[in-house]
């Protein structure tokens, strides 16, 4: 009897057997999404929920990890808003012979959200009613609601391609859900008069270059052909900002000059000239500092402040 026959089919029954385990697990690996993988893909709209439109096979997931591999260069920005995942896919239409690049991406919180979103937005885009905010520009339709930021992009510019996108997107928000009506309660404490629309921004670090503001928000106003500055400084609680105060009016009279103390509005702060921006005014209340800079006067400075605090 050959005694390399069984060795030989003993050996081949092995190599099936393998084959067999390694196909069911890379089944298994392409199925078998992570819960957070898996509520994220439930937000890209299947195939033809926006009519036309086909989802292709493979949708793509990185996180902090690997972000870089997907958006190198732009990385860094979304790891500073908190970005924790995002999800992309192409979207194909055979009847228009294009395609829709869809991303989105899962972030800490509606306040990062909303930071990421306005560090990429520009004042002179077209804004649609879209999530909490949107807008579109040539190529592209951005918008944020709750904690994520969707991003699509089309290779091409066309009217009708931007309504398409616009297509996508309502199925995203609606399956993100009822976020439109939400606001963060920072920007509504922004003065309306003179505030140059769309220009409130969330600051994830080192407000006005100081690392004790920890994060905030600021505002662009104008008047005529001067321009100024609103900022929201949030240092952590109320021992904080008092602290912190103090640590800004040392760094104002290093730099520029602090003209007196005022006791109101708010906790009261100080006034004076910053180095860079010229009349300036910084008063705490409670656990912010509101700031001033750039306004004709230090009591025009003041009164907004003043306005913000109300």
């Amino acid at each position: 009897m050959n005694s390399r026959k069984p060795l030989l089919f003993i050996t081949m029954l092995l190599l099936l057997f393998c084959a067999a385990c390694g196909s069911k697990d890379q089944s298994k690996t392409s199925a078998a999404l992570s819960p957070e993988d898996a509520s994220l893909k439930a937000l890209l709209p299947e195939s033809n929920e926006a009519a036309g439109w086909t989802r292709g096979d493979e949708v793509r997931f990185f996180d902090a990890d690997n972000l870089w591999e997907f958006i190198n260069g732009a990385a860094e920005n979304f790891l500073i808003y908190g970005f924790e995942k995002v999800a992309a896919a192409d979207y194909d239409n055979a009847d228009q012979s294009s395609q829709i690049a869809v991303e989105i991406y899962k972030m800490a919180d509606p306040r990062n959200t909303f930071g990421v979103y306005a560090s990429e937005r520009s004042p002179d885009s077209t804004f649609k009613p879209i999530g909490a905010e949107g807008y579109v520009g040539s190529t592209a339709l951005n918008f944020w609601a709750g904690n994520y930021y969707v991003k699509m992009t089309v290779f091409e510019e066309s009217e009708s391609l931007q309504r398409e996108m616009e297509k996508l997107a309502d199925v995203i928000s609606r399956k993100i859900g009822d976020t439109g009506a939400q606001t963060l309660p920072e920007i509504a404490l922004f003065p309306a008069e003179n505030q140059v629309p769309y220009s409130v921004r969330y600051l994830a670090q080192d407000v006005l270059g100081q690392r004790y503001f920890r994060d905030g928000f600021e505002a662009v106003y104008k008047a005529g052909d001067r321009e100024s500055k609103l900022v929201i400084a949030l240092p952590g609680d109320e021992d904080a900002a008092k602290e912190a105060i103090n640590n800004y009016k040392e760094f104002t009279a290093s730099n520029g000059k602090v003209a007196r103390e005022v006791t109101t509005p708010g906790d009261g702060g100080f006034v004076g000239e910053d180095g860079y921006y010229g009349n300036m005014a910084a008063i705490r209340s409670g656990s912010r500092i509101i700031i001033s800079l750039g306004e004709s006067s230090i009591d025009k400075a003041l009164a907004q402040v003043a306005a913000c605090v109300k």
